[in-house]
């Protein structure tokens, strides 16, 4: 193979057209997966002497010349020819070209179809594992966070309005449970992924008598693929990825909106530090919460990414098609992005100042209408019943503009006669927050409980 020659070029005759040559060329993504190639290409090597292929002292030449290689892409110094069209490619090419006609064998039993699918499952991966760790990592800050926060009460919200109180503790661990489901995807994913498809050729495997299974334990597999036509033309590994991107971005585009709302003047529950905030070029007062607002506009390309990938393979044919090209563009792209995101979130929460006064100062006693109708409940009124009561005390106290806590026994008894004395313990933030015991409640102990899990959960994942 010459440096104007295609792999393909035998059957095609006359020059291919340099439009036509731009609109396949995808070397520039490939170019990420040069490393796997490399072990690819190792391990290729290794069987194809073991079965008579390449001689010992081949062998050694070649292996010498894909390291050669590596050490040129590492270093920036391997040139790329306008023949190379992809990274598979141009690393065969050059390692003819040190070695000559045995590097001209390194094909031998093999497509691109399975060379390309195998080195994009070890890409993916090495980087969905990373991005596992900085998922653990944001965790940890996480659970920092709530232990520090402990005790502190906050309005919690629904359709933005006030419904009832929370801890801050509660909430930051809400956002801890809602990464562990990502997490708990890739650990699911990472273990579909690890099949190894090398070996299986452009559709109905390889003609030389290669161990399949022996490649696959070499390049780090727990197994080889079962069928030759799946293991080349399914891009399953894509799409689930790119789903678990798309719904870790919408769980992280959720907190970021309300994280940016909670930053307004109006809210000033969290401050986020200068490093992950910008001005106005027009309004000098500005301090924009970019880093949430940018996390929730990422989140669109996220959701795109998955739609783009399935769409892509629906029509095809079980087999390879030259669409598949397209996978790693958006898969790759968009993990990197949910890496990258992972790590501003966390270092833009972590920097943050939560303003414990602004949140208590925005407790309104309404807050606690709920655990009225819970003491009318415990009294004997049947729950509709103490709904409705509760409902008409709130009417009153807007039309009187007169706060719950204001209310004296007398005017609680003109609504109903179970209402006692001890209903004005109800009427505090902390009684009704110490209320919600139960597993996975907002009260204190039951925090605890959560923060006791969390910790066990990333123990387990160290």
């Amino acid at each position: 193979m010459g440096k104007t020659r295609k792999v393909w070029s035998g059957r095609i005759e006359g020059a291919v057209s340099p439009l036509m040559e731009r609109f396949s060329r995808s070397v520039e993504t490939d170019f990420l997966m040069w490393r796997e190639d490399i072990s690819v290409n190792r391990v290729w090597a290794a069987e194809l002497a073991e079965i008579g292929i390449y001689s010992a002292d081949e062998l050694k030449s070649v292996l010498a010349g894909i390291d050669k290689i590596a050490g040129e892409l590492e270093t920036g110094n391997f040139e790329f020819e306008p023949v190379d069209e992809d990274i598979h490619v141009a690393i065969e090419r050059r390692l003819t070209e040190i070695v000559g006609d045995a590097g001209a064998r390194i094909h031998t039993g093999r497509s691109r179809n399975d060379q390309v699918v195998t080195d994009s499952r070890l890409y993916l991966k090495g980087r969905a594992k990373d991005w596992q760790i900085e998922l653990v990592r944001l965790q940890d800050n996480l659970l920092t966070m709530a232990k520090d926060q402990l005790g502190v009460i906050l309005p919690g919200y629904t359709h933005w309005q006030q419904a009832q109180p929370i801890l801050l503790s509660h909430y930051i661990l809400a956002i801890f449970w809602g990464v562990d489901r990502t997490i708990s995807r890739l650990k699911d994913y990472l273990h579909r992924i690890d099949v190894c498809p090398l070996g299986s050729g452009a559709l109905a495997g390889s003609a030389f008598s290669v161990d399949r299974e022996r490649i696959a334990l070499k390049l780090g597999f727990r197994e080889a693929s079962q069928n030759s036509i799946d293991a080349t033309g399914e891009r399953d590994f894509c799409s689930e990825l790119l789903f678990a991107i798309a719904a870790y971005f919408t769980h992280l585009s959720r907190i970021a909106a309300e994280l940016q709302m909670w930053n307004s003047l109006e809210f000033s529950f969290i401050e986020f530090s200068d490093a992950y905030a910008t001005g106005s070029s027009m309004m000098p007062q500005k301090k924009n919460p970019d880093a949430m607002e940018l996390i929730r506009g990422k989140s669109a390309a996220a959701i795109a990414g998955v739609n783009q990938l399935l769409v892509l393979q629906k029509g095809l044919p079980l087999t390879y098609n030259r669409d598949l090209q397209e996978d790693k563009k958006v898969t790759f792209a968009q993990l990197e992005e949910a890496i990258l995101a992972t790590d501003v979130f966390r270092e833009a929460l972590s920097g943050a100042t939560f303003r414990v006064d602004k949140m208590q100062q925005a407790l309104e006693p309404g807050l606690l209408a709920t655990d009225l109708a819970d003491y009318l409940v415990q009294k004997g009124v049947p729950f509709r019943q103490a709904h409705e009561i509760i409902g008409q005390i709130v009417q009153r106290s807007l039309q009187e503009k007169c706060q719950l806590t204001a209310f004296t026994l007398e005017k609680f008894n003109e609504f109903s006669e179970f209402f006692e004395d001890d209903v004005f313990k109800k009427l505090q933030f902390p009684v009704s927050v110490a209320q919600r015991i139960v597993i996975g409640g907002t009260a204190e102990k039951a925090v605890q409980l959560q923060i006791a899990q969390a910790e066990d959960r990333l123990k387990a994942y160290q």
